[in-house]
């Protein structure tokens, strides 16, 4: 069985790691991406996690919110601004959303569809397309009962 995908959730992490830096520093998204010149919607995607960015956009993102180059890449940065309560509500969606990958990559891995899943929960595979979307919280016991189907720990699918 083979590891979620690193990279993407490294996107994810680099992705609120950019918003939060944004919005401290009070840019908006428009104002990044012109200076990146690329659309406000490929900005977004940066953010998003379903881009990655350059090293030399990154070092040019980090000069204009005024944070340091290595706050994207440490592994223990921590999202700080008392004036700045997006972060705490970002959080779960973001969470949400890691799950959400994990769970469709392991899914795909082991060769079962979202129908045989949704079989094995008693719900419908429009629900486990929300789970895979971050767009719906999966409960602890839905993990529980799907991680041994999908052939991966418990902890393969938590974050």
């Amino acid at each position: 069985m083979g590891r979620p995908d690193k990279q993407a959730i490294r996107r994810k992490i680099v992705g609120t790691l950019l918003r939060h830096a944004r919005l401290s520093a009070g840019r908006s998204q428009s104002e990044l991406s012109a200076a990146l010149h690329v659309s406000r919607h490929r900005y977004a995607q940066y953010e998003q996690g379903k881009r990655e960015l350059s090293l030399p956009d990154l070092e040019l993102v980090s000069e204009l919110c005024g944070v340091r180059l290595g706050y994207f890449f440490d592994d223990e940065a921590e999202v700080e601004d008392e004036a700045l309560e997006v972060s705490h509500s970002v959080a779960p969606r973001i969470k949400r959303k890691i799950v959400g990958v994990l769970l469709h990559q392991a899914r795909q891995l082991a060769g079962k569809s979202r129908k045989e899943c949704a079989a094995t929960l008693g719900i419908s595979p429009r629900r486990v397309s929300q789970y895979e979307n971050g767009e719906r919280e999966i409960s602890a016991h839905e993990l529980e009962i799907l991680a041994p189907y999908l052939d991966v720990q418990v902890s393969h699918l938590a974050v």
